[in-house]
């Protein structure tokens, strides 16, 4: 089983993921796939032709992301090269993930701002957004990682609406309080999965358990 985890910047995702893969899911960030795509010559050629950036090809994975984290936010061309290099790449690589993983055994999460946008929710099981209002957003982003207000509005805007991704997920995951309180919602939604799951009504009818819960 595949599911799809989703939020805006910051909404609290990687919190999510991190406790679900403690309790014994298969977590897999597609940032970080994005990340060791870098890493190839192919892909950084690419993306020197694309963003018309000298020696791009020859700088290093985290010089890239150095060079592109804040420029992408900033400027549509920049987004939109980055975007055109990846996006194609990234989409054939969970296509590909999926059939590998859907019939297995076990619980595999894709954590990942861009399902929804690059078409990738019907590759999974099902699709869980976290969810938080972006005032409260900015302030923690501004206070923990000194990310200016621009540039999580910015991130926001690059991104589908937050409540169109909730509406088509089959769960929500409500970020309103404190990380610890967004903890044990994501500890108490996955125990109340796996316990659908070894109950002998899942087996015979997945989707209409599941989706009862909506």
């Amino acid at each position: 089983m595949i599911w799809g985890l989703t939020g805006c910047s910051g909404t609290g995702v990687s919190t999510v993921a991190a406790v679900w893969n403690e309790m014994g899911a298969n977590v897999c960030s597609l940032d970080k796939v994005g990340h060791r795509f870098l890493k190839k010559y192919s892909v950084k050629r690419a993306m020197e032709n694309e963003l018309g950036i000298e020696g791009l090809s020859e700088m290093s994975q985290e010089a890239i992301r150095q060079r592109l984290r804040e420029e992408a936010f900033a400027s549509g061309e920049v987004l939109y090269g980055i975007n055109r290099v990846l996006h194609p790449r990234l989409s054939k690589w969970v296509a590909n993930a999926a059939v590998k993983f859907r019939n297995s055994s076990g619980v595999f999460v894709l954590d990942a701002a861009l399902i929804f946008e690059l078409g990738l929710n019907g590759c999974m099981s099902y699709m869980i957004t976290v969810t938080d209002q972006l005032d409260r957003v900015t302030g923690r982003l501004v206070e923990r990682d000194g990310i200016p207000p621009d540039t999580v509005i910015g991130r926001w805007n690059s991104q589908l609406d937050l409540n169109e991704k909730t509406r088509k997920s089959h769960f929500v995951i409500r970020n309103s309080g404190t990380e610890d309180m967004l903890k044990m919602k994501a500890e108490n939604f996955y125990k109340d999965v796996i316990q659908r799951m070894e109950d002998a009504q899942w087996h015979t009818e997945p989707e209409k358990n599941l989706l009862r819960r909506k």
